[in-house]
């Protein structure tokens, strides 16, 4: 974990932190453009890359990073289209992660199992459920609105197992511990 003055609001990181928080940012990146599925519901691992800044930069870095990618694949990716929602959005699951892992060096079950339960249930199935509603509309009844929101939940379902034992065992591997203790030490 970084460790810093208290001489603003972003902590300052050395260039070794900040060379290693590029490598996460450009894996976020790539494991963007690894994601499957249909525009209204997409299954990506791009969520450990998140995490992993939660843990070793904490909410301050973690929201400011979220942010900056999320700019920066709209105009890689989208050809500079943006919806700023989008943005909150992922800076509201970068403050979770960040809150929840920074100064944790070993995650506990009940703490991954929280955290990513507040990221499926306030990010990915309320706050994105709303963005793509505002950006798509076509909901203007129930049945529309549960066929919307019927194969999202689904993913969620069946993606959450597989998100928590993911992130519990590739944020407490070795590996992880290992590469934390050499450039935060």
């Amino acid at each position: 974990m970084e460790k810093h003055s208290s001489r603003g609001l972003i902590p300052p990181l050395s260039t070794k932190s900040l060379v290693v928080l590029a490598v996460l940012m450009a894996m976020s990146i790539v494991l963007g453009q690894l994601t499957f599925g249909t525009q209204l519901v997409q299954v990506s691992f791009v969520s450990i890359v998140t995490a992993l800044i939660g843990k070793w930069y904490g909410p301050v870095w973690s929201i400011l990073v979220a942010m900056v990618l999320d700019q920066l694949k709209a105009f890689l990716f989208l050809g500079g289209q943006n919806f700023p929602a989008y943005t909150v959005v992922a800076a509201i699951g970068g403050a979770i992660y960040g809150l929840a892992y920074y100064g944790h060096s070993h995650l506990s079950w009940p703490r991954v199992l929280t955290t990513t339960a507040l990221i499926t249930v306030i990010v990915n199935l309320t706050l994105n459920s709303l963005c793509i509603y505002w950006m798509y509309g076509g909901i203007h009844n129930w049945a529309s609105f549960w066929a919307f929101i019927t194969p999202r939940l689904i993913k969620s379902v069946i993606f959450y197992p597989i998100q928590v034992l993911l992130t519990y065992f590739i944020l407490n591997s070795t590996v992880v511990t290992r590469f934390s203790q050499r450039i935060f030490s």
